[in-house]
């Protein structure tokens, strides 16, 4: 018996061991996000009960906070939804029974996350009918710019002959949120009349704060009807934050007694030149003593300052400066109460100048061969005299000919009549001979080189324009965006839609795309929410476009979106 107790023992012992091996603790990170198995009803089904409660099984357990403000019923079936959330299903129920006859489409956004906070990798759409027919309308597209698509909601409002809808006051009556990528579908749509909007709805309130969210307009309208568009597909959006305060003036500093600086706490607008119009100076003693303002101009490197030149200011006098018509970047005119500023008359200048910027960076390497050389000063200098203290040179100490234009009395844009040579390098001199301010400073005497880039690795991408509304008008900007460390873009403008070519570009990935500027004021405009205003068409490109070096890339087709249907 005791000899049968011991091996029993050996036996447990073994036993319990062989229990205690396998894999160690630990393992692989589980990143697979959850997903939804099975939906009561299912998904598609007609004639369902209006007092039916939903269920919805998902693949693992979640976390029930996180599916809270991530579920989204339309149309809105009214207070009263309860739901329940368990670890791995949820139910929704409804205080009160559902429309005849009507589609509903219930989205359980990406927020949702399994219990180690990996999100759906995509929304899902839950659509059943309470009739016989299961609406079959379909809207879709991309959210462009934004690092990831996860938080973007697009809001689709029913239009109607009703005043327009105004995110800020009214819940959206479709709501679907972004795949990571920026991508999102609208299905089984009433066919009906919508606005879109892109949201990054930070309260999820499902109303628009203006500066607190995102917003991305839509460039049309979606109508979609059984005889001509039942589906619509290419519904891109650019996001932005606006808000609706305007600039304040901060104060106003002389630095000598012409040149007159104004501080703004917002950057402004740089769409339209400055009028010497928008601005007065008067004394506070004598309001018959007015300076007279010769030039005034945004600053090329700060837009939140604006440099005026008047006539000369009288030391020790008080005087006021009032600005008037400016705009921030968002189109939000300056606040009356702070359009004012005082300062003290200044007396003679006597500081140097210093050089705020310049193109090509001193040292830089791989500088294009198209000979321009910006320079961007602190202060107004003497256009007359800077050609005898600029020069651009070659390793020979040749000098490279060109044009000097003036954007600004502070900013120089230098132009060589000739293409510079392939890797070489260049020496820019600036002294203060020549470089000098209007009264009279020297700039101290500066040198710097850059290298040119092998012109024998230089490539082309080249394609077309394609625009479906030929009532459309306005010039395309189209950019060459290289991927990588690099960030190097390459910008061309052409007047119409049509054939593109980039010249004598660096080998590498490129990314492209393109807007047609409506309003022509040269740079894309986002649109308003209310009242609405349509953003700017755009398309990019959604394959890379690989350059090599003399193998210029052909049929690189841009096709913008259509406004008519």
């Amino acid at each position: 018996m005791k000899q049968i107790i011991g091996i029993l023992w050996v036996i447990s012992t073994f036993i319990f061991a062989c229990a205690k091996m396998g894999l160690p603790p630990g393992g692989p990170e589980d990143k697979t996000p959850p997903f939804i198995v099975r939906t009561i009803p299912v998904n598609g089904a007609t004639r369902v009960d209006p007092r039916t409660t939903i269920q919805v099984g998902f693949s693992e357990g979640i976390q029930p906070s996180s599916a809270k403000g991530a579920i989204f019923i339309t149309p809105y079936p009214g207070e009263g939804v309860k739901i329940r959330y368990g670890r791995r299903k949820i139910k929704i129920a409804f205080s009160q029974p559902l429309k005849l006859e009507r589609t509903y489409v219930i989205t359980f956004g990406t927020g949702i996350k399994d219990d180690r906070n990996n999100p759906m990798k995509a929304s899902f759409t839950l659509a059943f009918s309470t009739g016989a027919v299961l609406d079959e309308g379909e809207i879709s597209g991309r959210v462009y710019g934004a690092e990831s698509g996860s938080g973007i909601d697009i809001w689709a409002y029913e239009l109607s002959d009703s005043l327009d809808p105004n995110p800020l006051q009214r819940e959206p009556d479709y709501i679907v949120q972004c795949a990571t990528a920026g991508d999102f579908k609208f299905s089984h749509l009433a066919i009906r009349a919508y606005r879109l909007f892109a949201i990054r709805d930070k309260a999820s309130d499902r109303l628009y704060q203006i500066g607190e969210d995102e917003i991305g307009v839509a460039f049309r309208d979606v109508y979609l009807t059984t005889e001509k568009e039942q589906k619509a597909d290419s519904m891109y959006f650019q996001m932005t934050r606006t808000d609706t305060l305007g600039p304040s003036l901060l104060r106003a500093v002389p630095s000598d007694r012409h040149h007159l600086t104004l501080r703004f706490d917002k950057s402004l607008s740089s769409r339209y030149p400055l009028s010497t119009d928008f601005f007065t100076v008067v004394s506070t003693q004598d309001s018959l003593d007015t300076l007279v303002v010769e030039h005034a101009y945004l600053d090329p490197v700060n837009p939140q300052t604006i440099h005026v030149f008047t006539h000369a200011q009288t030391p020790g006098i008080q005087y006021k400066v009032t600005v008037r018509d400016l705009n921030d970047e968002s189109g939000n005119p300056i606040e009356p109460a702070t359009r004012e500023a005082l300062f003290d008359g200044a007396d003679v200048d006597t500081a140097r100048p210093v050089l705020l910027w310049v193109s090509p960076k001193p040292g830089e390497k791989s500088v294009a061969l198209e000979g321009r050389v910006q320079l961007i000063f602190n202060e107004a200098i003497d256009s007359v005299r800077f050609p005898e203290g600029f020069s651009l040179k070659d390793t020979a100490g040749q000098a490279v000919q060109g044009s000097i234009r003036w954007d600004t009395p502070l900013e120089v844009l230098f132009q060589s009549k000739e293409l510079l040579k392939s890797r070489q390098t260049y020496e820019i001199q600036l002294l203060g001979k020549g470089v000098v301010d209007r009264a009279g400073n020297a700039l101290a005497d500066t040198l710097f080189r850059f290298q040119t880039l092998d012109g024998d690795t230089l490539s082309e991408i080249a394609g077309r324009v394609w625009d479906p509304d030929s009532t459309a008008a306005g010039s395309i900007h189209i950019h060459a965006r290289q991927t990588g460390e690099s960030k190097v873009v390459y910008t061309l403008v052409i007047s119409e839609p049509g054939d593109y070519r980039f010249k004598d570009i660096l080998p590498g990935l490129y990314l492209l795309d393109c807007f047609r500027d409506r309003d022509g004021d040269g740079r894309y405009s986002f649109g308003k929410p209310f009242p609405f205003v349509p953003s700017e068409r755009f398309v990019v490109s959604s394959d890379t476009v690989k350059v090599r070096s003399r193998w210029p890339n052909e049929g690189n087709d841009l096709r913008l979106p259509r406004t008519v249907f």
